[in-house]
């Protein structure tokens, strides 16, 4: 293996959106199903459900929640030379793979399980578990990760804090070359900002609108994954287990309150990655992860970004002018159509699941639809539904992207029309006002 270097420390790491928040569990927790499906953290399991579940609603297999997110998995590019020999594949992932190991700055990142590369020593063993999910580009599974050498330590702090893993697998046949061209201009540029605060004498705090992936990993197969912190579920799925549960067409799946909360929090998300110059391009519920805690508490995260390069949306939730180019198939060669203005789009799309329970058009998107919403044409929006909430989807859809608000004007807009949300943030509680930095909150 040559001269092959012990791994440096465990850092931690930025590519996923959290946005804290505290509210009582039983607004928001989903059910025990989904729980069951994802093999909950040792603590939620032996805590009495009543403590964070509304209500319970009929368990289904991992088999049959897959199946029913294909109809909002998202569409990805093509590229010319995806028939590679499955061989080639490998080798050449390998090859990839240690150029970004040896990187300067970031190849500490780039970790491996249960074998030395010629750069960098294992970082311990990788256990992977039963598949719980799957997209259109890759599939998750639950991992037992047990730390060696220098990150000995780790083994403690993940025992104490009960810190669980999976581990998202790119799907065999995916090249790393393909992988890396379609990595976020930003994204691994923040790690490099985040390893020079680490060892300043006087680093900075972070703010909690974030969580990280722990690190990129190759593993024996030849594919590549990330390797996360494990979440509860994800919002789609909160939000369909909450309509299992109302008996009444006449309201969303969460209280008002809880709504505000939930926009509140992945505007600042997205207004989190737009100030590190990384446009989502999928912005959806079912990539906004939700963490429970014991104490009835709650976080958000806006996930699934880290190979948006390589993503094209998802069917309704597509800005009109990037279904114009999916109509005249021209949208992989078209990168310039995915802007800050196309994820305020998706935003506001994500907002109507939020405020109704619904899929954009129920998750279909045919060509007459696509023709009409390429013409005008939006979600029909509740009564129900507050007139500031209505005006900011409306906003939000508005056909020409230059009339679509900035995330900064989102997060204004529901401070100043949203008693609850503002109450939070001039409090400082959930949302001090120091961790909005990026943000002008207009009268704060």
């Amino acid at each position: 293996m040559g001269n092959t270097n012990s791994r440096v420390r465990h850092l931690p790491d930025v590519f996923c959106v959290c946005m804290g928040r505290s509210s009582e569990a039983g607004d928001v927790a989903g059910s025990a199903a989904e729980d069951a499906a994802s093999s909950p953290s040792p603590h939620l399991a032996n805590r009495s459900a009543s403590n964070y579940l509304v209500g319970e609603v009929p368990s289904e297999s991992v088999e049959q929640q897959i199946e029913q997110s294909k109809s909002h998995w998202s569409d990805l590019r093509v590229f010319d030379s995806d028939c590679i020999e499955e061989e080639d594949v490998e080798a050449d992932n390998m090859e990839v793979f240690l150029a970004l190991q040896s990187h300067p700055t970031w190849g500490v990142f780039f970790y491996t399980f249960g074998y030395d590369t010629e750069v960098w020593k294992r970082a311990g063993s990788l256990e992977m578990g039963h598949k719980f999910a799957e997209g259109g580009q890759a599939e998750l599974f639950h991992a037992n990760v047990t730390w060696s050498g220098i990150n000995l330590e780790m083994n403690e702090y993940d025992r104490e804090h009960g810190r669980e893993y999976v581990l998202k697998v790119f799907k065999k046949g995916t090249r790393l070359r393909h992988l890396q061209s379609q990595w976020p201009h930003g994204m691994l540029k923040f790690k490099e900002e985040n390893l020079a605060n680490w060892e300043s004498p006087t680093p900075k705090t972070h703010p909690r609108f974030y969580c990280h992936v722990q690190c990129g990993t190759l593993l024996g197969d030849g594919r590549f994954a990330f390797l996360m912190a494990k979440e509860h579920l994800d919002l789609r799925r909160l939000i369909d287990d909450k309509m299992k549960l109302i008996s009444t067409t006449n309201c969303g799946p969460f209280s008002k309150e809880v709504g505000e909360e939930l926009m509140f929090d992945v505007a600042l998300g997205m207004s989190w990655l737009h100030s590190r110059g990384i446009v989502h391009r999928d912005l959806k519920a079912s990539n906004v992860l939700v963490k429970l805690h014991g104490n009835g508490s709650f976080q958000c995260f806006v996930a699934d970004y880290e190979c948006s390069i390589g993503v094209v949306g998802t069917g309704p939730f597509r800005a009109p002018e990037i279904l114009e180019a999916c109509r005249e198939k021209s949208v992989s060669k078209r990168p310039e159509l995915f802007t800050m203005a196309s994820d305020a789009y998706s935003y506001g799309m994500t907002c109507y699941e939020i405020l109704t329970g619904k899929l954009p058009f129920d998750g279909h998107l045919g060509k007459d639809l696509m023709d009409a919403v390429i013409g005008g044409k939006r979600p029909e929006v509740p009564e129900y539904v507050e007139e500031w909430k209505h005006r900011l989807l409306s906003d939000c859809w508005e056909q020409d992207p230059v009339n679509r608000p900035s995330f900064g004007e989102i997060v204004n807009l529901i401070c100043s029309n949203s008693l609850w949300i503002r109450g939070l943030v001039e409090n400082g509680v959930t949302y001090p006002v120091d961790e909005l930095y990026w943000i002008k909150l207009e009268g704060l």
